[in-house]
């Protein structure tokens, strides 16, 4: 073998090694829960961009639906594979942080990349026993949609403030062959549905200290006499146990319900499917004072991922959050941006129904937050379908998932 073939086997041999250790990467395993069907592409373009300026880290996407989302992650945890970063609904939030899933990113927060975020979402919907476990990435509050015409054609002027005012309105649509007022009453937020009606009545889910239910209160029980009294009325569809949330927003867009009310992407989905509906949007009626939900899915750091993905993780999160990308995504998926400076940007202020969505999150009321919130939620909304099948009393109803609920917080509270 000739010197030089030496020298350049030896060279390659130095450089090799070289190669391979620039090409290793940080790897960060990012779930989001599906939005729409918008929801892959862009987040594929804020992962390029950001790949683009990181390239010593990749960001491993995987879009999932609702349904199949809690098992993946469960199922990856088991296997010793954990995501590094997931979109999650908040109420599964206190489950994970008891099983020592996720951890709390208060370190993390610099002030500045902290004040970016609306007070409100950060403060009450991100924090959990007085640590904060996420940033908010998808939120929202609900508004009352109505159907112009159909309110013209039925007589009515403005949309109802009060319940008197819902129930009258929603009689004169009825007159037309067409429901009134759509009621959630067999999907998983048929117990939201009927809080709103809750809280709009004074009451409270839970007691201030979250320890028992409330909800079977006489402020309850007044707001469930009520839905019951619309749907006995014949103002609403025949039977509310057969429809979720979906079913109502479809039935809106098609012109089969005089008023429903969800959150702000419906607005975004007429836009796009019924751009010639004439409907508008305004507050929830209620009886003692005006509330609304406040709502919002959280991203969160889990805490079994390995330092350097973390490290690499919060960079992206840095780097999600900016204007451009946060304010397309709320435009995009009809939803409310969770920074001060883009719910001040003029094109989401132009946009005059997302604008109104975003006024009434300081009225806005978080469902409770603990353990055990989605059995509560499972609990409460199994016995709105009694009461509008007219197979229980408003009173005993409540009651009876009250006993439930209390059961389920004394067992989530104590050792056993």
């Amino acid at each position: 073998m000739k010197p030089t073939q030496l020298l350049t086997i030896l060279l390659l041999f130095l450089v090799l090694p070289l190669v391979g250790c620039s090409e290793q990467k940080t790897e960060v395993d990012f779930i989001f829960m599906k939005t729409s069907d918008k929801t892959q592409p862009y987040w594929e373009q804020v992962i390029a961009d950001f790949q683009a300026q990181n390239p010593q880290i990749r960001v491993n996407l995987s879009v999932l639906t609702w349904e199949e989302g809690p098992s993946q992650i469960a199922t990856l945890i088991e296997q010793g594979t954990p995501p590094t970063l997931a979109r999650v609904a908040t109420r599964w939030v206190p489950g994970y942080t008891s099983k020592g899933w996720i951890e709390p990113i208060d370190k993390y927060l610099t002030p500045e990349f902290k004040n970016k975020f609306d007070p409100k979402l950060l403060n009450e919907g991100s924090q959990y026993q007085g640590r904060t476990f996420g940033l908010p990435v998808t939120t929202g509050t609900r508004a009352l949609y109505y159907n112009k015409d159909l309110f013209k054609r039925a007589g009515l002027t403005n949309p109802p403030k009060t319940w008197a005012e819902l129930k009258k309105d929603a009689a004169a649509i009825s007159k037309l062959g067409i429901p009134g007022f759509g009621i959630d009453g067999g999907g998983v937020e048929a117990a939201t549905y009927f809080y709103y009606f809750l809280w709009g009545n004074g009451g409270d889910v839970l007691t201030a200290d979250g320890t028992q239910a409330a909800f079977n209160s006489s402020s309850g029980v007044e707001a469930l006499t009520f839905l019951q009294g619309l749907v006995a009325d014949g103002v609403t569809q025949p039977d509310p146990t057969l429809d979720d949330r979906k079913a109502l927003e479809t039935g809106f867009v098609e012109g089969r319900f005089g008023m429903v009310v969800t959150g702000p992407w419906l607005a975004t989905r007429l836009a796009k499917e019924a751009p010639n509906l004439n409907y508008d949007v305004a507050p929830i009626p209620y009886n003692v004072k005006s509330v609304t939900l406040a709502a919002e899915d959280t991203l969160v750091l889990f805490k079994i991922a390995n330092d350097e993905s973390k490290k690499a993780a919060w960079k992206f999160v840095e780097f999600l959050y900016q204007d451009k990308y946060r304010l397309a995504y709320a435009l995009q998926e009809g939803v409310l941006p969770e920074t001060i400076s883009v719910a001040k940007d003029p094109t989401f202020i132009q946009n005059s129904k997302m604008s109104f969505f975003m006024s009434l999150l300081p009225e806005g009321k978080f469902e409770p937050l603990n353990t055990k919130s989605a059995d509560i939620a499972s609990q409460v909304g199994k016995v709105m379908k009694w009461v509008y099948l007219k197979r229980s009393t408003p009173q005993d109803a409540l009651n009876k998932a009250a006993v439930a609920v209390n059961e389920t917080l004394f067992y989530s509270a104590t050792a056993w």
